[in-house]
């Protein structure tokens, strides 16, 4: 059992960061971004790129990350402020028809063909007692628990921080406060891509790349977020690692094809019966 809890960790701190993603636009621009599957994609395929441009594996990481941040920067100024006075299902429509784009995109310059990246480490498992995990769920674990904490500091112990949750919680008072939403805003949706991304290039290592890697772990994120609640990131982080355990706990006790549908059914019942989910707030159109 504990094997089987620490694996489906692993893969529910995947669904946390990509949660964060969500978490981190909602909260700036209560919108909701369904590309960030894409930008889960991307991540993995730019980490394919560098690392078969022979770079060193940690700067290969980087250079995907900053990448993909700079997309997410890219995507605000050409989808996101052309829409920001709209309804936010404008916004919503968009990030679909983006993804779907991105997806066409990568399967011209990439092919059709899955990919595979390199191993993070020669090792293929890592012992700890009775519990057996690859290198790489050990770093997806650490990696996202050094994340939140370093999400934590920024927010509550610098300046910046403080500027971004004076944004996300009023634009126009923090405005008049000196305060420039629209840079805010800018470096939110850079720091969302650039998460985004980096789940990607934690997951590139464990399977094999193809354009629609992004679809699940999208799904399964949106779950998390639901279930800790829109604009908590302690939820998104309990939601994450709780659909992680659920999901691999459905395919090894009962079957590996209703782990989807048991999800979604977890959905549901989030949406119907606690909209707030666990931490959050109520899923509304913000004024």
């Amino acid at each position: 059992m504990a094997q089987i809890i620490a694996s489906g960790v692993a893969m529910g701190c995947i669904y946390a960061l990509v949660g964060l993603a969500f978490v981190l636009i909602y909260n700036a621009s209560g919108g909701l971004n369904f590309a960030q599957g894409e930008f889960v994609m991307l991540g993995a395929f730019a980490l394919f790129t560098t690392t078969a441009l022979q770079l060193p594996y940690w700067l290969a990481v980087l250079v995907a990350v900053a990448a993909v941040g700079g997309l997410g920067w890219l995507f605000q100024k050409i989808f996101f402020y052309p829409l920001k006075d709209r309804s936010f299902l404008y916004f919503v429509i968009v990030t679909i028809g983006f993804s779907i784009c991105a997806r066409n995109l990568a399967l011209i310059v990439w092919g059709p063909n899955p990919l595979k990246v390199p191993p993070l480490s020669w090792q293929d498992v890592v012992s700890f007692g009775d519990i057996v995990l690859s290198p790489e769920n050990i770093a997806i674990i650490l990696f996202t628990a050094v994340l939140l904490l370093a999400q934590y500091m920024l927010f509550f112990h610098t300046d910046l921080g403080r500027r971004l949750r004076a944004t996300a919680q009023n634009s126009q008072t923090a405005q008049l406060m000196g305060i420039y939403p629209r840079r805010m805003i800018g470096i939110t949706f850079a720091m969302s891509g650039a998460i985004a991304g980096f789940a990607g290039v934690l997951l590139a290592p464990i399977f094999l790349i193809d354009t629609d890697m992004g679809g699940a772990v999208l799904l399964k994120a949106f779950i998390a977020v639901v279930i800790g609640g829109f604009g908590s990131i302690p939820g998104v982080v309990i939601g994450g690692i709780g659909i992680g355990v659920i999901e691999i706990l459905t395919a090894v006790y009962i079957s590996s094809v209703y782990k989807d549908a048991i999800c979604i059914a977890i959905l549901i019942l989030f949406l119907v019966a606690f909209p707030r989910g666990l931490l959050g707030e109520a899923i509304k159109e913000r004024g």
